[in-house]
């Protein structure tokens, strides 16, 4: 301990590693967080400009505001975020974490996360929104609403029956890792086992809905993995002169990320729109900047940052985006996960050692059309800034 103790980056890695996150309830965000009315949490740091929100973020808003009844019309909801009548908070501020442009309001509920292990704090996210209608890309329509109500009164209270007991989500993040997940842009095996665990405890009524809705929604594991990583990285938090990253998040203008040494204290810049291989230059063009907590993921180190024990190869899905960083993900992270003894990934990254290799991590994010209207456009990888690590580290005095 004493070696650890005199290497701050090494305890907090340790810390990380040894959180055991367990999803054990659904609970509505106002029980779980306090929100209030009239208050929506969204993805990254804070909003330079909280009345001026991203138009993806602003579409969820609107979503969120007549699903609550704050507004009648969507007109009327615009306009409440650009008063300052509806206010928007980073979700990652309060141990929760959103995808894309989703956004989170008072009624809605969210998967809590908990550490048996006793060293994380309590971490919590929307459910995830499927394939059909998800708020998620940044699109208003009636539809989404509906989604929404329907998520509210018929998925989660099946789901919350469901959870007498506790489902062990790293666990379940191994099974899907050795299936081909990487637990961000892919969590098709990891949702299977999910609904695997999932099947004997739902009641008859709610079955059928349930393990349909989980068969169409391949992310859905997502979103859970997200307060997994958000619980682990907590663990490491207020450690003096640590290093390690325990948030990083896009809100589609700025990239922000907050080390363990400096807690709730967010370093951000300027977001680009992540970069996807082979796009043409409308696609480029079109694309909004970088937005999402689903970042967190790729810094806690899966993602496009997936390093397995087992694998005769690093990841190169993002080689042709970014050629000559083959190698990268195995050269910054620090430690193998002790209790996913199957795929065994390299986990957790550190500001020192990122400096010192002057490579930057990356992160898989999907891409989304900055004007609201289109949506998604495709999957992408975002390069996060050496000068944000640089600008932390620096306020860290290392």
């Amino acid at each position: 301990m004493s070696s650890l103790a005199s290497d701050p980056d090494s305890l907090a890695c340790a810390r990380v590693l040894a959180v055991r996150p367990q999803w054990v309830a659904l609970r509505r965000a106002r029980d779980q967080l306090g929100l209030s009315d009239f208050e929506l949490l969204c993805a990254g740091p804070p909003l330079r400009d909280p009345t001026a929100p991203c138009a993806a973020v602003l579409n969820a808003a609107v979503s969120a505001a007549l699903l609550e009844g704050w507004a009648t019309a969507p007109e009327q909801a615009r306009d409440m975020v650009h008063s300052g009548r509806i206010r928007l908070r980073p979700a990652q501020d309060l141990d929760c974490v959103v995808p894309l442009a989703d956004v989170l309001s008072p009624s809605m509920w969210v998967q809590v996360v908990r550490d048996t292990a006793g060293l994380g704090r309590d971490s919590c996210s929307p459910l995830n929104g499927g394939m059909a209608h998800p708020m998620r890309v940044g699109v208003f329509t009636p539809a989404v609403v509906e989604h929404l109500r329907w998520l509210d009164h018929a998925l989660a209270p099946s789901l919350q029956d469901a959870l007498d007991q506790p489902i062990d989500l790293l666990a379940l993040a191994d099974a899907g890792l050795c299936a081909g997940d990487d637990c961000h842009g892919k969590t098709a095996a990891a949702t299977r086992a999910l609904a695997a665990a999932l099947a004997p405890r739902l009641a008859r009524a709610s079955a059928a809905h349930c393990a349909d809705y989980l068969a169409q929604s391949p992310g859905f594991f997502l979103n859970l993995w997200m307060a997994a990583s958000r619980c682990m990285l907590s663990a490491a938090s207020g450690l003096p002169s640590a290093s390690v990253v325990t948030a990083a998040a896009g809100n589609g203008l700025d990239f922000g990320i907050q080390l363990a040494g400096l807690p709730g204290r967010w370093f951000m810049q300027a977001a680009d729109a992540p970069r996807v291989a082979g796009s043409s230059a409308e696609l480029q063009a079109s694309s909004l900047g970088a937005i999402g907590d689903s970042a967190i993921v790729d810094l806690l180190g899966l993602g496009a940052m997936t390093t397995l024990a087992k694998a005769s190869v690093e990841p190169a899905a993002f080689a042709a985006a970014w050629p000559g960083m083959e190698g990268m993900p195995r050269a910054l992270l620090r430690a193998r996960h002790p209790a996913m003894v199957q795929a065994q990934p390299l986990m957790v990254l550190d500001a020192r050692t990122i400096a010192r290799s002057a490579q930057q991590p990356l992160v898989s994010l999907g891409v989304v059309e900055r004007t609201g209207q289109r949506g998604r456009l495709a999957g992408g990888f975002y390069r996060a800034p050496a000068a944000l690590f640089a600008q932390a580290l620096a306020a860290l005095g290392a």
